[in-house]
């Protein structure tokens, strides 16, 4: 009976840490850079842990100049310019984002809308091609 107890006590503490750990790796896949009502681009796509980030809030015409930090997810990618090299977007806003592969937010040759509150991996028409992005 006693060794039935230890065994029934031992399944339950193994289900709940195990459920701990699974929770824990869940919440550490991503950890949030952006403040609410802002953007972030990421260098990496979420296969490769999202790395350094840049935080947008106003719309922004033309990437140029820009440079990601490191963040939360680490810092592959800190430095190196935010125009074409951004692989994922975490829009924190209340309405849709849109990247854009060509400056001055022209759709022509391609762009990708990114709804409220969404995390994403750019499709393969914006990824690492990413020149401007707006808000609304």
């Amino acid at each position: 009976m006693r060794l039935r107890k230890l065994i029934a006590a031992a399944g339950i503490a193994t289900t709940v840490a195990g459920f701990g750990l699974v929770n824990a790796g869940e919440a550490s896949a991503f950890s949030v850079d952006c403040s609410n009502y802002n953007a972030c681009l990421y260098y990496n796509s979420a296969a490769y842990g999202y790395g350094a980030y840049y935080e947008q809030q106003p719309n922004i015409p033309d990437y140029a100049g820009l440079t990601f930090r490191a963040g939360n997810n680490g810092s592959s990618g800190a430095g190196v310019a935010v125009k074409n090299h951004a692989a994922a977007v975490d829009n924190r806003w209340i309405g849709n984002f849109t990247i854009y592969y060509n400056s001055n937010y022209n759709c022509s040759v391609a762009c990708q809308t990114i709804g409220a509150n969404t995390r994403v991996d750019l499709n393969a028409s914006v990824k690492n091609n990413n020149a401007s992005g707006s808000f609304g």
